[in-house]
């Protein structure tokens, strides 16, 4: 009898690569055209403009609008807007997540919060960063950043010995011998750096903002969580999944604070996150 072939992650991943290099090709054009005045004609705000109108209206006495520099910590570079071919999509996912986070996540993120003291909060947010040491290492070497993948591996060793499992981040504020990422290097950045292109801008449930790029970078990183890969029984693997689950709800302050201040003060808070998140993302692959 023909035996049955099994269902093998990296052709579903492959494929799916193949077909994000081909939509990046068409998007990419879209992007290019796509200006500031393009927005302007179609009434649409820029992310600065919406800050800037926010800001006139919270602040009269101020006599010239905020710059850039003031606005965020990635003006480093300026902005290229991004293809948003599946923009009516995308909004209504935004709305979905809005009324999710609002009226779902947040009141159950400050019930923890009140439950649970801080300094467990943040020994549960340093085990975290330190099992998901081998998304940081791996795309630190496949970027070429030697160096850096050494000081991911010495804090790793440190943090899970003398840290207790990684839930005290011994190696915080250290001095290391070459400038590494406190939130790490992606496979999203990965393909950055070897020249893929963003594609489309994509909004996810409950995830929120990505593109064609980091959603297949996102792919790529999960198959490296060991937290999804615990072995044993289907009731670890679910505890495993709740653990996964866990962690990830109780690193969310500062995810939710700064959605929050989105809302508050941009005229359109899906032109503003989607902004923000492009320009985020280009410049941390240009670090």
């Amino acid at each position: 009898m023909p035996t049955k072939r099994a269902y093998r992650p990296a052709n579903s991943l492959l494929l799916l690569g193949m077909l994000v290099l081909l939509l990046n090709a068409c998007a990419s054009r879209t992007a290019h055209r796509q200006t500031e005045e393009d927005l302007a004609a179609s009434g649409s705000p820029s992310w600065v403009e919406s800050q800037n109108a926010a800001t006139r209206s919270a602040y009269p006495d101020r006599l010239s609008p905020l710059s850039e520099d003031e606005l965020d910590d990635y003006a480093s570079a300026p902005l290229r807007t991004i293809a948003d071919p599946l923009e009516r999509w995308n909004r209504f996912w935004f709305g979905f997540n809005d009324v999710f986070y609002t009226y779902f996540f947040r009141p159950l993120y400050k019930a923890y919060a009140f439950i649970t003291p801080r300094e467990l909060r943040a020994g549960l947010k340093n085990a975290l960063a330190n099992a998901l040491f081998p998304v940081r290492f791996v795309n630190c070497f496949l970027q070429g950043k030697f160096l850096a993948a050494g000081v991911e591996l010495g804090r790793f060793v440190v943090n899970s010995t003398l840290g207790i499992g990684g839930l005290i981040d011994v190696t915080k504020d250290r001095k290391t011998i070459v400038p590494v990422d406190p939130d790490g290097e992606d496979f999203g950045q990965t393909l950055g750096v070897w020249g893929a292109g963003p594609g489309f801008y994509l909004v996810w449930p409950v995830i929120g903002p990505s593109n064609a790029r980091d959603t297949v970078g996102r792919a790529v990183d999960w198959l490296m969580d060991p937290l999804l890969f615990v072995p044993g029984t289907t009731t670890m693997n679910a505890v495993s999944a709740g653990i996964w689950g866990g962690l990830r709800v109780n690193a969310a302050d500062d995810t939710l604070e700064t959605y929050e201040n989105i809302k508050k003060a941009a005229v359109d808070p899906y032109i503003s996150l989607r902004d923000m998140y492009t320009k985020y993302r280009q410049n941390r692959i240009a670090r």
